[in-house]
């Protein structure tokens, strides 16, 4: 059963074999949305369109009155999608304007207290980065001490 609707699957072009427009061009298969040939497959050429048939028989009798009640199902359930979308990015919206002042406080206060704990980190783990350097510094002075001091003797 062939349930590809577009031509770029490499097995597509097994099935059908390969076939070339007037033109010379390669063709894709792709599947019909019309109301006169739904679902019923063809070769197109990227720059002429429309090459040939790719089934002999065209669709009748209630395979086409399936297909075509999908495609409006399916028209339907795309429209209904993106009225969702709309409205629901303008609910989101229309909330963040008018929510009332003591929320927007809050939310400001949270902010600032999570700023305020992310500057203390920052300070603490500057501080340790000076003591570490401070140390090793340290520590490299009493290392060059020790080898003049080897080296003398």
């Amino acid at each position: 059963m062939l349930s590809q609707s577009s031509g770029s699957d490499p097995n597509s072009s097994r099935i059908w074999g390969p076939l070339c427009c007037n033109c010379g061009r390669a063709t894709t298969l792709v599947k019909s949305l019309t109301n006169e040939n739904p679902g019923r497959r063809f070769f197109k050429c990227v720059v002429h369109g429309f090459a040939k048939w790719a089934d002999e028989e065209k669709p009748y009798g209630w395979q086409k009155v399936s297909l075509l009640e999908a495609k409006d199902e399916m028209k339907v359930l795309k429209e209904s999608l993106k009225a969702m979308n709309v409205s629901g990015s303008t609910a989101l919206s229309h909330d963040l304007v008018n929510k009332p002042e003591e929320e927007k406080k809050k939310v400001e206060i949270e902010e600032n207290k999570k700023l305020e704990s992310e500057v203390m980190a920052a300070n603490e783990r500057e501080k340790m980065l000076r003591q570490f350097i401070l140390l090793s510094w340290g520590g490299f002075i009493v290392v060059i001490a020790m080898i003049l001091v080897m080296a003398k003797i």
